[in-house]
């Protein structure tokens, strides 16, 4: 159908049209076309046409870029970017007093904004002013009418603000060309066109009012012919309802309309379907098209592009068909953006994605708000972390791990001077731990220079800036690390869309600030904090999205259906054909007036009418195709609008995946390979070298599933002599070992190989409450001073209880007093310490005391915390024994938390206190996965030797377990011989528990020998324990890089 002023149509206009073409008259023709894709790609078809391929002016344009040269003849126009709308359209909110929208005046859920944004923007292109909406307000009430009041008041401020900047949107523009005079309008057209007689618009289905007038005013220039062609048939409302309802807007202003079928576009699906397609009437006998549709459904969406792109390759590789003559198109594009890029990578398959970038998912953009975010919220650690785990922000002096690991030990949660004052701390303090993290005041010292670092690097937003100092200042932090230049280096498949979200963020946020200080009189007095720029800043990355510039004629087209409408390729793919992506599910419009908000009916129908247009871009072969399941749970409908394509033609359905005689990407090559075991499979990768490389990781492989603790370097058998692993290792001979160390190597080698050798540490976030590493420091400090001063002052606590009691809890309140200094104790855990509710009696400490006035035993506390190994005690006073000696190469290291001793039998009892109260069973203890208890045994021993000149014999290992809980709390022994304690035993069986726990010292000794000759020849294979899942895999932060469960599963 042709729509036009003149009162006489011929059927010839497309071949007026076209010998204009022919003979280099291109410039007396302007095309009106609905989409920037199909301006360029009529340019190509014209330029084809031209003699000799030789043309200078060929007047294409859409609806919005004619409106916008005509506005732009004599004043430049400035258009408002949409980082520049959502920002403006916050400032609105804010500008005004509301109810409804209070929680608005801060934040705006970014969803809210782009809603509201995309409604004002469609209310400025449909015409529709704040006073109509006001007008409106009548056919609604209550809380219903007060939203939609104050929505019509921002919309006015927003307008309000576009006018006081001087800044348009599309419907802006539309607007003020509209405004424009018929003479000046003419005049403007002239200048921009001079040759043009004939206009021609097609392609589209629908038109917002404001452009209607603009293409009558067009249609009464003089000397001009508009013509408008519309895709109609008269017959089937079902799916040209909008499109009649165009035609009657259309014929109101004047305009006639003649039938007019067009050119034939080479599908031969057009006329059918315009015919039957979603028409009420049945349909005797379908027709069958196999040659021409065919249905493709995958388990996913992973498999559905998957599919597709096996069957692409087919047409590449066997019909010759160059990628450029294919297209793939969505809906939803958003939906498979990702998972085309991956898959079409990995067969490839040259493509050409035209999906819109959203600035904020690009990492460059997001380390520099990163950054920012450090200063704002004054070294927050999710921030820092952020930061430093980016590849564009390495640091210098330290590890990102160790970052994490001394923010964690030491609990910083936020604020500069907490991160320095808390590392100082440290490095300042004398006393040693086994913690490798706290007691390395290198590495403590290096995180301080990272942190101070990065400081100097952003002082520079700490003071309040102006509108021009900001975004000055943020170009000159984004060239001081060299982001240019590292987006080159770093990127590697992306390296357009990372340039390209560097440079759009850099014009973005120029272009913002420079326009909103047009919103002041004198913009250089004003000065706002970090927070203000960083606030807008997210805002527009948010709401800013781009495109990567076509590559014309390259690769297949990966596109939406929008974009597709109207041009033509021989194979064309239309994929996510299931209900919610199309039809999407029609959700009206909460923010909008009911009288401007679509009807599900017209919502249908404006897609019903895109599915047809999709349907008319293949000349060829037509492939239609769904998953079945989102994920793997989620079941997937069908598209309704296939269900009705199928209701007037047969489609059948392709199984690709029944072809296992073709290998289509070198990853299935190898998955096949090792899925079959058979190399032979290898022989088709034509490079010799990279054959031969493959072949010995197949082999590797293989050596590794049938034999997994078979002598060999891939098993985790490292060569301790060889030149690249000898300096991994050489520290670890003839060092001293701690007893977590040993444990943690007899369970899982390979954990201990992770975590000791690589240093590989899982990241933990900081925790404002007292770990319970912490806990247990603070309670044995308190324990140990209450202990040594009642044996200094030779406290006798059954007759002097009361002193002991307040002597223990005002050591605890100044150990307490002095940590929170540097840390900080919930309330909970004072109250367990000092006592719950001020009750002393019910607290840890008043628990200690009970437990030690009970004993009936002729043991007497006489030694507390003692260092042995390269170790000091909390006085700073080094340890009793410098060197534990075990074999020539091999030295223990550790502290006793108490020593009793029977002074008359010669015995003595080694205390361990623990906060779970967790006591070692005879099985660990043979294993040799708890060592504690034996180590302190024998270490205690040698301590008793050299202090007192005499021999001592291991009485027991007691379990201290200071859990606040009266039937846990306590000392538990851990028993040898016929699970009696040594206390209860008679004297026959006290040599026994004797004897046993010396058996168990050298049964533990021997067991250590071998961990640290394992260790030092760098045998690090996974975990042979019988239980491994219960005592070692179970929680085990690196399950992710372990091939454990491979073996398990055989």
């Amino acid at each position: 159908m042709i729509l036009t002023k003149k009162r006489s149509f011929s059927d010839a206009l497309l071949k007026v049209i076209e010998d204009k073409i022919l003979n280099g008259k291109t410039n007396e023709v302007l095309h009106l076309v609905p989409t920037n894709r199909k301006a360029r790609a009529l340019k190509k078809e014209i330029i084809d046409k031209t003699p000799a391929r030789a043309v200078s002016i060929i007047p294409i344009e859409t609806i919005f870029t004619l409106a916008e040269k005509l506005f732009s003849v004599e004043v430049p126009l400035s258009l408002a970017s949409d980082a520049a709308s959502s920002v403006l359209l916050k400032k609105a909110f804010q500008k005004n007093q509301l109810e409804y929208f209070r929680s608005f005046s801060k934040t705006i859920p970014q969803g809210s904004l782009d809603r509201i944004k995309n409604l004002f923007s469609e209310y400025k292109r449909n015409g529709i002013t704040s006073e109509y909406l006001l007008r409106d307000l009548g056919k609604t009430g209550g809380t219903e009418k007060q939203k939609l009041s104050e929505l019509a008041k921002v919309y006015d401020s927003y307008c309000e603000l576009f006018r006081q900047l001087d800044l348009y949107e599309i419907g802006d523009v539309i607007r003020e060309v509209n405004e424009f005079s018929l003479k000046d309008t003419a005049e403007r057209f002239r200048i921009l066109f001079p040759s043009v007689k004939i206009i021609y618009a097609f392609g589209y289905s629908e038109f917002t009012n404001p452009e209607i007038s603009l293409l009558k005013k067009l249609s009464e220039l003089p000397g001009e012919d508009l013509y408008i062609h519309l895709d109609y048939q008269r017959n089937n409302r079902g799916l040209f309802s909008a499109v009649e309802e165009v035609k009657d807007k259309f014929e109101k202003e004047g305009f006639y309309s003649y039938p007019f079928t067009g050119k034939d576009n080479g599908n031969k699906l057009s006329g059918y379907l315009s015919r039957y397609l979603f028409n009420e009437k049945k349909i005797e006998k379908k027709n069958s098209y196999e040659d021409a549709v065919a249905l493709i459904v995958g388990k996913n969406r992973e498999d559905e592009i998957i599919q597709i792109a096996k069957k692409i390759k087919t047409f590449l590789a066997e019909k010759n068909v160059p990628p450029n003559a294919v297209c793939v198109a969505f809906h939803l594009i958003q939906n498979y953006s990702g998972i085309i890029r991956d898959v079409f990578l990995q067969y490839g398959i040259p493509f050409n994605l035209t999906d819109r970038f959203s600035l904020n998912t690009f990492n460059p953009v997001i380390s520099v708000i990163n950054l920012l975010e450090v200063m704002a919220t004054d070294f927050y650690h999710k921030a820092v972390f952020r930061v430093f785990s980016s590849e564009y922000y390495q640091p210098v002096n330290a590890q990102s791990s160790d970052i994490y690991q001394v923010a964690s030990k030491l609990r910083i949660i936020s604020g500069y001077q907490t991160w320095i004052t808390h590392i100082n701390h440290f490095i300042d303090e004398e006393n040693e731990t086994e913690d490798e993290i706290l007691s390395n005041k290198n590495l403590l010292s290096s995180v301080k220079k990272e942190i101070e670092s990065l400081y100097s690097l952003l002082k520079k937003f700490e003071e309040p800036m102006t509108l021009r100092q900001f975004p000055e200042r943020l170009l000159a932090l984004i060239h001081e690390l060299d982001f240019p230049v590292k987006v080159l280096k770093l990127s590697k498949e992306y390296e357009e869309e990372n340039i390209k979200s560097l440079t759009t963020f850099i014009e973005m946020f120029s272009n913002l600030f420079e326009q909103l200080q047009l919103e002041y009189e004198q913009p250089e007095s004003q000065k706002f904090p970090l927070k203000y720029f960083l606030n807008h800043l997210k805002t527009a990355v948010a709401s800013t999205r781009f495109n990567i510039k076509e590559r014309p004629g390259y690769g297949v087209l990966v596109s939406n259906f929008e974009e597709i409408r109207g041009l033509n390729f021989d194979y064309v793919f239309l994929g996510g054909l299931c209900d919610g992506d199309f039809p999407t599910r029609f959700s009206p419009e909460i923010f909008s007036y009911e009288s401007f908000s679509e009807s599900e009916k017209k919502h249908v129908t404006r897609e019903r009418f895109l599915f047809y247009q999709t349907l008319q871009t293949c000349s060829k072969r037509l492939y239609l195709s769904y998953p079945l399941y989102e994920g793997t749970k989620k079941e997937l409908s069908p598209s309704s609008f296939l269900v009705d394509l199928k209701k007037i033609f047969e489609v059948d359905e392709v199984l690709i995946n029944k072809n296992e005689g073709y290998i289509y990407a070198f990853s299935e090559l190898i998955q096949k390979a090792a899925a079959q075991n058979n190399m032979e499979l290898l022989l088709n990768i034509k490079s010799e070298n990279e054959k031969e490389i493959l072949h010995e990781k197949f082999l590797i492989d293989k050596t590794r599933r049938e034999h997994p603790f078979e002598a060999f370097a891939y098993n985790g058998f490292i060569d301790a002599a060889a030149e690249h692993t000898a300096g991994l290792l050489e520290k670890y001979s003839g060092s001293d070992y701690s007893i977590s160390q040993l444990e943690l190597y007899a369970k899982c080698p390979f954990q201990f190989f992770l975590k000791r050798i690589l240093k590989l540490t899982p990241f933990e976030e900081p925790s404002e409450e007292l770990e319970p590493m912490e806990m247990g420091l603070l309670l044995h400090a308190i324990l140990e001073q209450f202990m040594k001063t009642v044996k200094k002052e030779n406290l006798n606590l059954q007759f002097e209880k009361e002193k002991a009691s307040q002597l223990l809890f005002a050591i605890a309140k100044d150990k307490i007093d002095k940590l929170s200094v540097h840390s900080s104790l919930s309330f909970w855990e004072k109250e367990k310490i000092l006592g719950v509710n001020g009750s002393k009696n019910d607290s840890i400490l008043s628990l200690f005391l009970e437990k030690e006035l009970a004993r009936t035993d002729n043991f007497e506390a006489a030694f507390f915390e003692v260092p042995f190994g390269r170790l000091r005690n909390d006085d700073g006073q080094k340890s009793t024994i410098l060197s534990l000696n075990l074999t020539s190469n091999a030295k223990l290291r550790g502290k006793i938390d108490r020593i009793d001793i029977n002074f008359d039998e010669k015995y003595f009892k080694v205390y361990d206190y623990k906060l779970s109260g967790k006591k070692p069973n005879e099985e660990d203890l043979q294993l040799g996965i708890s060592l504690q208890i034996p180590l302190y045994l024998f270490a205690a021993q040698q301590i008793l030797q050299n202090e007192l000149n005499e021999t001592f014999l291991p009485a027991a290992g007691i379990i201290y377990s200071l859990k606040f809980s009266r039937e846990d709390f306590g000392p538990d022994e851990v028993k040898t011989v016929n699970r009696k304690s040594y206390g209860k035993a008679g004297a026959e069986t006290r040599d026994k528990i004797i004897q046993a726990n010396q058996d168990l010292i050298s049964h533990s000794l021997k067991k250590i020998d071998a961990l640290i000759t394992g260790i030092s020849a760098g045998v690090y294979h996974l975990s042979k324990l019988e239980k491994r899942e219960e005592k070692v895999c179970r929680l085990c932060s690196f399950k992710s890089v372990c091939r454990i469960q491979e073996i398990e599963d055989g």
